[in-house]
């Protein structure tokens, strides 16, 4: 719930001021979609945030302008955009954290589309208001962020990812606009989050199914709210915001219930929107073929152009681990074990069909976090200091021999 609070608070805020400005729930709803995504960063309450409102302010400025000039404008700009974004990361932490600070506008767009209309500079000010709003209150939030650890690939691979990026969503943005007409962005969004976060090619296939069956999930329960609810706004905008809330908790124990609960919540919004009913079961189904076609454009290009194997990630990861262990940097080690288990989801997903050795070293590594969060609190603890040194000498010699 703390996590949860900066959108409740935000669409707060935006919600009234929307209606004596009539506007739209458009600044509403970018400004609940910025706020969940910036709630997942790492960097979400520096203060620094704020200088780049004007920033992204620039970007929706320019993607809205383009793309209601011609689409192939606007999708050219997101593509190179993210494009550079995902490069940027191999010139430091910063340049990373500047590049996802400017591309969650951009997503924000895609999911509260504004045109600019006759009053472009009034459009603008709103969208940017929406942002600001969105931003204060995640600097506000109580949840304390988790450090980002820092990224220790080599350049050529932020560049191949890039490439990834702007390929899936090439494809996205010629497949969604020729399919799925007006309701195009929901491909690009869906190979957006299944490639950009993606570590492996195993992450990007096993996202890319949660997604899917997500989807699939939230389509059924929606397509039984949306009879039930009706023309009851009140009911729908407490709905929307409890299924957004338990899918904002739930997203830690699987991406697919963040993708049900926001399938879910988006028939909610269609109803706010005047499309109640019976009306809103075709863009259900709509919305699963774009989820799944969206899915399939981000795992090409990460199964087919230079793809990343989640093994050598697992062995990256393990080395760092250790490294950091015997060094004697406990609590970066800790933090270290959390990103090798997240890493390894893809093999853990399919091991009662295939056992890799480099899952031994996962579960000994992980059964050495009560000994490793010990030693950072008290590096003399000679107890546990002795059961962390027997589990790094095993995966150490192992690690040895598999890379031999």
């Amino acid at each position: 719930m703390a996590g949860f609070a900066p959108v409740l608070a935000t669409v707060a805020t935006l919600a009234p001021i929307a209606g004596a400005a009539h506007t739209g729930i458009g600044i509403v709803v970018l400004g609940a979609a910025v706020s969940l995504m910036s709630a997942r960063s790492a960097h979400a309450r520096s203060p620094w945030r704020l200088l780049l409102v004007p920033v992204g302010a620039v970007v929706i400025a320019t993607f809205a302008v383009l793309f209601h000039t011609a689409h192939a404008f606007g999708d050219a700009f997101f593509v190179v955009t993210v494009a550079a974004a995902t490069a940027a990361r191999a010139l430091g932490p910063a340049a990373g954290r500047f590049g996802r600070a400017l591309i969650l506008p951009l997503i924000g767009m895609l999911i509260a589309p504004i045109n600019p209309g006759p009053h472009p500079l009034r459009t603008l000010a709103w969208a940017t208001l929406a942002v600001f709003v969105a931003e204060v209150y995640g600097l506000l939030r109580v949840q304390p962020a988790e450090e980002e650890l820092p990224s220790t690939a080599a350049p050529r691979i932020h560049a191949w990812r890039a490439a990834q990026s702007a390929l899936a969503l090439t494809l996205a943005f010629t497949i969604g606009q020729t399919v799925f007409g007006e309701h195009w962005a929901w491909t690009v969004i869906s190979a957006y989050t299944v490639g950009a976060a993606a570590r492996s090619r195993g992450d990007a296939l096993l996202k890319g199914a949660h997604r899917t069956l997500g989807a699939l999930g939230g389509t059924a329960v929606a397509t039984c709210l949306t009879l039930l609810i009706g023309d009851h706004r009140q009911v729908a905008v407490a709905l929307l915001l409890a299924i957004l809330a338990a899918a904002f908790s739930l997203r830690q124990y699987g991406y697919a219930w963040w993708a049900a609960g926001v399938t879910a919540a988006l028939a909610l919004l269609y109803s706010l929107l005047g499309v109640s009913g019976t009306e809103a079961l075709p863009l259900l189904g709509t919305r699963l073929l774009a989820v799944f076609v969206g899915a399939l454009c981000a795992i090409l290009p990460a199964t087919l152009l230079a793809p990343i194997r989640t093994g050598a990630v697992l062995h990256k990861r393990t080395a760092e681990t250790l490294r950091s262990a015997r060094d004697g940097d406990y609590a970066l080690a800790v933090r270290q074990v959390g990103a090798l288990r997240e890493a390894a989801q893809p093999l853990l997903a399919i091991r009662r069909f295939r056992e890799r050795r480099e899952l031994a070293w996962v579960d000994a590594l992980t059964g050495a976090l009560p000994d490793l969060r010990a030693l950072s609190a008290d590096p003399a603890d000679t107890v546990a200091l002795g059961r962390v040194r027997t589990t790094l000498k095993a995966v150490g010699t192992d690690l040895k021999a598999a890379v031999s």
